[in-house]
């Protein structure tokens, strides 16, 4: 990965960031950043950093929070946990299957950005897009139920800043 462009965020552009992370985040997107953001442009995408972490990235039109920010705690989302069997499959980027969802709440709506969890640690594994509102994931026996976004070890994962 190369960085093409690198610099701090103007006002303007910071607080258009801010409210499209407020789809996927809702209020929380306040206690993600302190002061501004960095815009780092890379060959790969664009992300947004503070005090040289990635704390956000974009793909398409849509923003979504790092992985590091939910493992060390800056936010929440809402959660869906996978079997010990699917974490080498997750963590390598496959998409999460019926099967492999221990536990999910069937409030979740299809199109909910959440985070996906292993049962043992409760570690965020991936950020991953529901393609089915969670009371159908949770009656289904096989097939995709979630769309794998983001995953520990990807390219987003490895950026040093």
């Amino acid at each position: 990965m190369e960085i093409t462009r690198r610099h701090a965020m103007r006002k303007k552009d910071f607080k258009e960031l801010k409210e499209k992370l407020k789809i996927v985040l809702g209020d929380e997107v306040d206690s993600l950043f302190e002061k501004g953001a960095e815009l780092v442009v890379s060959d790969i995408g664009e992300f947004y950093a503070e005090n040289k972490k990635i704390l956000a990235f974009k793909i398409g039109d849509r923003i979504f929070p790092s992985l590091r920010v939910l493992n060390e705690g800056l936010i929440k989302l809402p959660s869906v946990t996978v079997d010990m069997g699917a974490v080498p499959y997750v963590t390598n980027g496959a998409d999460i299957m019926a099967p492999g969802i221990t536990q999910i709440s069937d409030e979740l709506k299809a199109g909910t950005i959440i985070m996906i969890i292993d049962e043992n640690f409760s570690k965020a594994l991936a950020i991953g897009e529901l393609l089915f509102d969670g009371s159908e994931i949770h009656n289904m026996k096989r097939g995709k139920a979630i769309k794998n976004i983001h995953f520990v070890n990807d390219e987003i994962w490895k950026i040093k800043l």
